[in-house]
């Protein structure tokens, strides 16, 4: 019997370092996500802030965005890690990202690839927190989208369904 094994990716999340334009207190949901769905397929995982060099060559390296008005440094990492990976494909997510998308091509033209709103691989999976050991609660959305479409808001833009989860029992810690 023939069967091919997987070889398993390196994966390189990078949240941008915090600064005065760039912060938030919450974990980057999205990229704990990835990194649990990852580690399922047998990925190894790497989680950096900012800029980081310690020889991991990754295959795949999602770069995550806050704000609109917080691009300058999603650019500056995407600058620092399009130079040093050059083989490494780049893909950029998150809110500037997704509403922002003709700044960003602009910027880096097809040099990365711009995932626009959620992950639905990653939507139902239980975030790596792991990844961030001084945080010490967890984070579930019930619902994803808006029922109203109102013009200043951005939600229907970033999650253009709306869609309320039948139940999250399954995003338990516990085992009970």
């Amino acid at each position: 019997m023939n069967s091919k094994k997987k070889k398993s990716k390196r994966i390189l999340l990078v949240e941008p370092k915090k600064s005065k334009n760039y912060h938030t207190q919450y974990p980057p949901l999205g990229l704990l996500k990835l990194s649990a769905y990852h580690k399922q397929l047998g990925d190894t995982v790497k989680f950096v802030k900012g800029f980081e060099d310690d020889n991991f060559e990754p295959d795949k390296i999602y770069i995550t965005s806050l704000f609109t008005y917080a691009w300058e440094a999603v650019h500056e990492v995407i600058k620092y890690y399009l130079q040093k990976y050059k083989k490494a494909e780049i893909i950029v997510g998150g809110i500037y990202a997704t509403l922002c998308e003709a700044h960003l091509r602009e910027a880096f033209k097809d040099r990365i690839i711009i995932h626009k709103g959620l992950v639905n691989e990653v939507e139902n999976i239980l975030p790596d927190y792991s990844l961030v050991p001084n945080w010490s609660a967890s984070i579930i959305f019930s619902s994803r989208g808006c029922i109203r479409k109102c013009p200043f808001c951005a939600v229907s833009k970033l999650e253009p369904e709306f869609c309320a989860k039948d139940s999250i029992k399954h995003f338990s810690l516990s085992k009970s």
